[in-house]
């Protein structure tokens, strides 16, 4: 079969592998759509942080065609899955806090992931419930979406957000779009996107941002936000982008008792941002950071998805064969694509 891999930075390989046999409790899926994301990118451009080479891809959707012992009854079912592996019994896993799990480990970063014709599904994947039947429905483009979506879901929890609230997004990317998607979804009643490249700008608008604020030379963010809300400043900012700027203008535009979620990590070289904390202590900011997704939290999202609620297609740019993927790695850093999914 054929799969996409990582051999170091910058070097992509797609090369035929031998097509994988499950063992108990595994299955294997015959991969139907898998998203190019940050990570991958990341890994990609600076370096994976496991051992290579490795089978990038883990948004992912499939069709079980070969199930080891116990697993029969998934044969020809359409799955989904969290590529996040836990361990189901550690202190964090046992209050629901499974993303700090220190066993923690990922499909298509730590074993062989989606970016092949065929991928196995670990038994531990199971017992933890993080994988999903995909409702007849819904489309397996946006089945394979559903794990990044479902990050954002965390995201908005933690930040306790309900409707009538407002928010502020830093970062048009597809991950901030899928916040501001979420965030309609969830009843907001006021979005402000605040991005630099003004094709992504552009997506905010057309995906339904109340306000967009272009990060032009000269702007300061925080006076159109205080401009925007009536001089009140946001109940909440997501920081969906890994820039220092972003970070530190998030506690300027938050109002007093609000909260911020650096959503975003830092890219590789910048090894943290100078804030003044008397800004976080005087307006008594809630500051938070997210990343990944419990199995309660990717169910959530499935669901959200197959209700209707939150269309996920709209962020799909382009869509490519396995045999392109070297290309679509290329097409996914394109400032004018959001999501490039590959289909095997």
């Amino acid at each position: 079969m054929k799969a996409l891999r990582l051999y170091g930075v910058k070097d992509l390989r797609l090369e035929e592998v031998d097509r994988p046999v499950p063992r108990e409790g595994e299955v294997v899926l015959k991969v139907a759509a898998a998203g190019i994301c940050a990570t991958d990118l990341k890994a990609y451009n600076y370096g994976s942080r496991t051992k290579v080479p490795v089978t990038l891809g883990h948004e992912v959707a499939g069709v079980v065609v070969d199930a080891g012992k116990g697993r029969e009854e998934l044969l020809n079912k359409r799955v989904t899955l969290n590529p996040n592996i836990f361990c189901g019994s550690c202190f964090y896993c046992l209050r629901g806090e499974h993303v700090l799990c220190p066993k923690r480990y990922a499909i298509g970063i730590d074993v062989d992931g989606g970016f092949a014709e065929y991928m196995v599904v670990p038994a531990a994947a199971f017992s933890v419930g993080c994988v999903q039947e995909i409702p007849d429905w819904l489309s397996m483009e946006e089945a394979a979406l559903v794990e990044p979506l479902s990050d954002c879901l965390r995201g908005q929890l933690k930040l306790g957000l309900s409707a009538g609230d407002s928010l502020a997004i830093f970062g048009a990317g597809p991950i901030g779009l899928m916040h501001l998607l979420l965030a309609k979804a969830l009843g907001l009643s006021k979005i402000i996107m605040c991005e630099k490249s003004e094709a992504r700008a552009r997506f905010a608008e057309r995906l339904g941002a109340d306000h967009v604020v272009l990060l032009s030379e000269g702007v300061d963010v925080a006076k159109e936000v205080q401009r925007l809300t009536g001089g009140e400043g946001v109940d909440a900012v997501v920081v969906a982008v890994g820039v220092p700027d972003a970070q530190r203008d998030a506690l300027r535009v938050v109002r007093p008792g609000g909260a911020v979620n650096y959503f975003a990590g830092l890219p590789a070289g910048v090894k943290g941002v100078e804030i003044d904390t008397n800004i976080i202590h005087y307006k008594q900011i809630r500051v938070l950071g997210t990343s990944m997704s419990t199995p309660v939290e990717f169910k959530k999202a499935l669901d959200i998805v197959a209700s209707g609620r939150v269309d996920l297609k709209q962020l799909i740019s382009m869509r490519l064969p396995l045999i392109e993927g070297v290309n679509g790695f290329s097409e996914a850093q394109k400032l004018e694509n959001l999501r490039v999914i590959l289909n095997p």
